[in-house]
């Protein structure tokens, strides 16, 4: 039943702060989250975006040097998630602050984050800058989670070159001064938005188109390969809208696309 005011000074009522100074810092924080005005009104009579920046004010008006938030877009609609996105890292820029926040939303963590830590079973399995872990995952289990991304089993052959169940392909190590063992089992992630779809006789992996959904500018193919696996292709604004059917395609991709995994 408390107000706007009354929620976000409760933590700094409750460190025996002075009233006049609890006032300033109140107005200070609803500043900050561009909630000037609402400081008398009911925490009902506010939209979900605008408890969200409530909760955000109540954390910064004791000045932490640290802000923690856990899943805290979670119950918002996608056009409030995407403004409160942008609303957090300003807010977190202007300030100075260190913002630890956790997501199992993907399109969250890469947007928002300078460095992003990806954990597995409560283990960290890699941390780095939002680019290199999606361009560079260290195994299958980060290059699945963090977006979407096709992996296919192979065999080691010399020079980075694996043996696939269709097609022999040219990668790129994961890890620099790595190189597998001509033999060694390994896994290649392909994420989908690098692979283009050709004429079959201009590359050395194709298959049969199987389902296309379109999305306006963007366009999603599944594409079956010989050997009955299926790898995803996103283009966007292609010159040429393809249709499912028995025609083969060709999967045209440059080797720097081709990640290597150990495992």
């Amino acid at each position: 039943h408390m107000t706007v005011g009354q929620n976000i000074a409760f933590g700094l009522e409750e460190r025996k702060v002075a009233k006049k100074e609890i006032q300033c810092r109140v107005e200070e924080a609803l500043a900050m989250v561009k909630l000037e005005g609402f400081e008398k009104r009911g925490i009902d009579q506010m939209s979900g975006g605008q408890q969200q920046r409530v909760s955000l004010a109540r954390a910064l008006v004791v000045r932490p040097k640290c802000l923690l938030l856990d899943e805290p877009l979670s119950n918002l609609d996608a056009q409030l998630r995407l403004e409160m996105r942008s609303e957090i890292r300003r807010i977190v820029k202007e300030n100075g602050l260190t913002g630890v926040y956790v997501t199992h939303d993907q399109a969250e963590a890469l947007s928002m984050a300078d460095r992003m830590a990806v954990m597995d079973q409560g283990v960290v399995v890699q941390v780095g800058p939002p680019e290199e872990i999606y361009r560079q995952p260290i195994s299958s289990y980060v290059a699945g989670f963090i977006g979407e991304t096709n992996l296919l089993k192979g065999t080691a052959n010399e020079n980075n070159l694996v043996d696939t169940a269709t097609a022999t392909l040219a990668a790129t190590p994961s890890v620099t001064d790595w190189t597998p063992a001509p033999g060694a089992e390994v896994t290649l992630s392909i994420r989908p938005e690098a692979v283009k779809i050709v004429d079959s006789t201009q590359a050395g992996l194709g298959g049969k188109i199987i389902e296309r959904i379109y999305l306006g500018s963007i366009i999603q193919y599944a594409v079956e390969l010989g050997d009955g696996s299926v790898m995803q292709v996103t283009e966007q604004n292609p010159k040429t809208i393809r249709s499912p059917g028995e025609e083969l395609v060709g999967l045209q991709f440059s080797r720097q696309d081709v990640t290597l995994l150990e495992r």
